[in-house]
């Protein structure tokens, strides 16, 4: 994380500005492609809040998801993380050395950056307990027998999170909170049917069971179609069912941008800009999920890239045009510990 960042975010203790430059050294060496794009439609001072609420929840998955262990293994790593986060989080001075969670130096310097976040921001540790203990279903659960038990896993596992990354945008109308859930939910509707092959393969399915039953489908049925790569008429119209759903969210979305920040609306703009693109690309293919047009696949990334030069050029007009206008709180104090 460049200095111009940390000082422009007023951080000045040391250990602050090594826990926030640790978000960014973990996110960079995940190879996320939309992180560096996304985070500089911020302002400079802004960008560390993202980055630490975007590598807490992204090394929280790692640790659910970890196809290198057991489950087992995965669930005690789990509750050793999630207990030295909270002890953190309870403490008076969680800058002292926490206790120890067996899982080494990063996940403490990630789990402080946020920590520090969340004190910053007025984020509720009632959204922050609801994040882990609907992602930690992600240990047991394999299907979802209603949409509205989808629902309720995307709101905690996506839309929470989305939620504190909006409160960053600083929007004027609290309206705001739910036009940002409304995109993740359009986001991972659209993403549950790219990836509906790769989840089958870890023994994930996430279509709703109801839906499948609606058009005369089993799960049997979705698998098989998923193994020889082959589209069945029925599959097709669930494809295209979800994919309404899905377009619905992202039309109740659409101006999420609008109660943003002058100074940050950018990045809501082009993040449901993309999701548009991704769901778009589905319907192009004719809803085969399983043989996307290459050609539109080239097509969509041209776009991506395209959209995103022009998102980062308006947000540097936009941030001239606001200049004087505050954009950021004050950082929480670290305390003299």
């Amino acid at each position: 994380m460049s200095t111009r960042e940390l000082d422009a975010a007023g951080f000045r203790d040391l250990r602050l500005r090594d826990a926030y430059g640790t978000c960014q050294t973990f996110l960079r060496h995940r190879n996320s492609a939309t992180y560096p794009a996304a985070s500089k439609l911020l302002p400079p001072g802004k960008r560390p809040y993202w980055d630490a609420v975007f590598a807490f929840t992204t090394y929280v998955d790692d640790l659910i998801d970890d196809p290198l262990r057991l489950p087992e293994a995965r669930t005690a790593r789990f509750d050793d993380f999630e207990r030295m986060f909270f002890l953190l989080l309870k403490s008076d001075a969680p800058w002292r050395e926490a206790p120890a969670d067996g899982q080494g130096r990063l996940p403490r310097q990630l789990s402080l950056a946020f920590l520090h976040t969340v004190r910053t921001w007025d984020i509720t540790e009632e959204s922050v307990r609801h994040f882990m203990a609907t992602i930690r279903t992600d240990l047991h659960t394999t299907d979802y027998p209603l949409f509205a038990d989808l629902h309720a896993y995307i709101y905690g596992v996506c839309a929470v999170g989305t939620q504190w990354g909006n409160a960053l945008l600083e929007p004027h109308d609290d309206e705001a909170a739910r036009r940002s859930s409304s995109m993740s939910l359009a986001v991972q509707l659209t993403d549950i049917l790219l990836d509906l092959r790769e989840d089958l393969a870890v023994g994930r399915l996430y279509l709703p069971v109801e839906d499948l039953r609606r058009f005369g489908l089993t799960r049997a049925d979705v698998e098989e179609a998923a193994e020889h790569g082959r589209l069945t008429g029925p599959l097709r119209e669930l494809v295209r069912f979800e994919a309404d759903r899905a377009r619905d969210y992202f039309d109740d979305a659409a101006d999420w941008w609008r109660l943003a920040h002058p100074c940050t609306r950018e990045l809501p703009r082009l993040y449901v800009q993309l999701g548009r693109e991704a769901l778009e690309s589905i319907s192009r293919a004719d809803y085969d999920v399983f043989r996307p047009a290459r050609a539109g696949r080239l097509r969509g990334a041209a776009r991506a890239g395209g959209a995103s030069a022009l998102a980062y050029a308006r947000s540097l007009r936009l941030r001239a045009a606001a200049r004087g206008r505050p954009t950021t709180v004050q950082p929480a104090p670290v305390g003299p510990y």
